[in-house]
């Protein structure tokens, strides 16, 4: 046997001068180097790798967290999948459920478009009001002023209700068009795996 050791098992690990050691224990300045355990044939039972420095640990734990994020983001899409062939029966039906809520929104904007108009409207009758009393040369009245301010709320509050069912509009014709890929994508390799 190695060196009088009467186990059938015993540690090999290379020592801080990089020299192979043998022994039932491995000196606790050494553990870090990693070590093997090996049986009586001198076969290598189990293996134990150096301690990472601290940027292998670094790197390590990076590509951790990238793997799990690919995990996930993989889960996520098998799901949104699952979700979409659950949902439509082909490509068509997404395209007409995509035109309908399109068509919703457009409906949406339109109806603000004639709130606008209305405001406006009003707006223009309340400068008129203003124009009227100042070619009088008198003071126009309070009343005047802070209907203007709120009328310049409700434009401003339309307009940006109008801007916001635009964005939506174009958000939901870009993700109906990569459901519509993707649904194609999933429909075809189903009918090709067969």
């Amino acid at each position: 046997m190695w060196c009088g050791i009467a186990s059938a098992e015993y540690f090999r690990w290379k020592d801080n001068k990089g020299n192979t050691q043998y022994g039932d224990q491995v000196p606790a300045a050494e553990v870090d180097n990693g070590r093997a355990l090996v049986d009586e044939d001198g076969q290598v039972v189990e293996q134990v790798s150096p301690a990472r420095t601290p940027e292998e640990q670094k790197r390590f734990e990076e590509q951790q967290r990238i793997a799990k994020l690919e995990r996930e983001r993989k889960e996520e899409q098998d799901a949104y999948d699952r979700v979409l062939l659950a949902t439509f029966n082909s490509p068509e039906e997404i395209i007409e459920v995509r035109d309908e809520r399109i068509n919703l929104i457009e409906q949406s904007i339109n109806l603000s478009h004639e709130r606008l108009r209305k405001q406006q409207k009003e707006l223009e009758k309340l400068n008129d009001s203003r124009s009227r009393f100042i070619d009088r040369d008198l003071e126009p009245p309070e009343w005047i002023e802070n209907n203007e301010i709120k009328v310049l709320s409700r434009i401003a509050g339309i307009e940006e209700y109008i801007n916001d069912k635009s964005l939506e509009k174009d958000r939901l014709r870009k993700r109906f068009g990569e459901d519509l890929i993707r649904y194609k994508e999933l429909t075809n390799r189903s009918v090709t795996s067969r």
